[in-house]
């Protein structure tokens, strides 16, 4: 009795540890075949959408030692509650957004989320048996690219459906198959892709980019 408790205590672990991993995943990669349409919608230009992805890459890298150390001081599971509350809160700013400040703001507060995989490396060694934590770390591991890809291919059908917005603010209702509480705004007409290369390069290398990591 007591090792089918402890076996379904690390399972529920492990359960609840892939959700957060896999939120931030989605995060970071769900933006990039949005970029030119949140371009638009922003009214900024393309160095301004690129740092739709480097404050969020920046942040990440900066945040997660500070969490991790946050994490030995006063507990992994603590300062994994206080992470993903930051993560929900930067992803409501970014799909209140109104401005590429704000919206810059909100990716730098979303980035703060990268600090879920040391974290849950650091929770699996302490709560999984020995003979598990290097399949659970494996597994969270690969999580990671998993979401990244499952990102790229979320991001047309939502923005297409919906909007860029609900790639931030109605993920779950969308999966889930639910229609948008608002009717979409209406987008511009789509251009082809030889005029994005032409007027907006440094956009078309970030959508060829994402397409060979879809494709990978």
């Amino acid at each position: 009795m007591t090792a089918g408790v402890e076996r379904q205590h690390y399972n529920v672990t492990f359960t609840l540890l892939a959700v957060a991993a896999v939120a931030y995943a989605l995060l970071q990669s769900l933006v990039a075949p949005a970029l030119l349409t949140i371009q638009e919608d922003l009214h900024t230009t393309p160095a301004g959408a690129a740092w739709i992805l480097t404050a969020y890459l920046l942040s990440a890298s900066v945040f997660t030692p500070i969490a991790g150390r946050l994490g030995d001081m006063y507990g992994k599971k603590r300062t994994m509650v206080v992470v993903l509350i930051v993560l929900a809160l930067g992803t409501l700013l970014a799909a209140l957004a109104t401005s590429i400040g704000v919206m810059i703001v909100a990716r730098v507060i979303q980035g703060a989320g990268g600090a879920i995989f040391p974290l849950s490396f650091s929770i699996i060694r302490d709560e999984f048996p020995p003979p598990r934590v290097p399949h659970g770390i494996a597994l969270i591991s690969a999580i990671l690219g998993i979401g990244g890809g499952l990102g790229i291919v979320l991001a047309g059908p939502i923005i297409q459906q919906l909007d860029w917005r609900a790639s931030t603010s109605r993920i779950g209702p969308a999966i889930a198959g639910k229609p948008p509480t608002t009717p979409p705004t209406t987008r511009p007409k789509r251009r082809e892709m030889s005029e994005v290369a032409t007027t907006n390069p440094g956009a078309s290398r970030t959508f060829s980019a994402s397409t060979v990591m879809a494709s990978a």
